[in-house]
């Protein structure tokens, strides 16, 4: 499975059983082997302000309130169990996260708090893809992204370099991207094992 195949899967762009049943294989699967590619880890986004992942899980009531606050349409239900069903991430490739706030205002338990850290993930170049390796200049990925060059920028000798410490995953760079596949992708955070997963806390009222 390539690197596009494998984001899109992750983040159900399709949608389908088949993506969900891959993403749950054991060793000897796609999924498996995808997992294991140097710079492709099993990741996922969640939105901003989410709290660090045990307490995320234990604190998300899966209410569902955050997406329905979310303008852009790009915070779905997780599927995979990895990721606690129910619980929100975030899809990017749907569209860029403006990093509104409104999930975080729209929480009710705590889950997503706005004086969490605000990075859901950051953005990993590709330098075997990138236009701006060879000879024709490509600064897309730059001029997109509303953090600016503190987060990503040009290199005089050729290429891109992304300030992770800036960079906040919001997929901006990712959408400018003209090739295919792309050459950033957004890495999230790692999945907690099933046995780590706390028991989530009971909904209000």
């Amino acid at each position: 499975m390539d690197r596009t195949s494998f984001l899109k899967k992750l983040f159900l762009i399709d949608g389908s059983l088949d993506a969900i049943n891959e993403l749950r294989g054991g060793p000897g699967s796609k999924a498996e082997e995808a997992r294991r590619k140097p710079g492709i880890p099993f990741t996922f986004l969640r939105p901003p302000g989410a709290r660090m992942e045990p307490q995320f899980l234990a604190h998300c009531t899966r209410c569902d309130l955050c997406l329905l606050a979310c303008p852009e349409h790009i915070i779905l239900k997780a599927v995979e169990p990895l990721m606690g069903p129910g619980t929100p991430i975030v899809n990017p490739f749907i569209r860029p996260c403006t990093e509104c706030g409104k999930c975080i205002e729209a929480c009710p338990e705590g889950a997503l708090l706005p004086g969490e850290d605000l990075r859901m993930g950051r953005a990993i170049w590709h330098a075997e893809t990138c236009l701006s390796s060879v000879e024709v200049t490509c600064t897309k990925c730059v001029e997109a992204c509303p953090v600016g060059k503190a987060a990503i920028e040009t290199v005089p000798t050729g290429g891109i370099s992304v300030h992770h410490e800036a960079c906040t995953g919001c997929g901006f760079c990712i959408s400018a991207c003209p090739t295919e596949p792309k050459s950033l992708h957004l890495e999230g955070r790692p999945p907690v094992p099933l046995r780590g997963h706390p028991k989530p806390k009971a909904p209000r009222g």
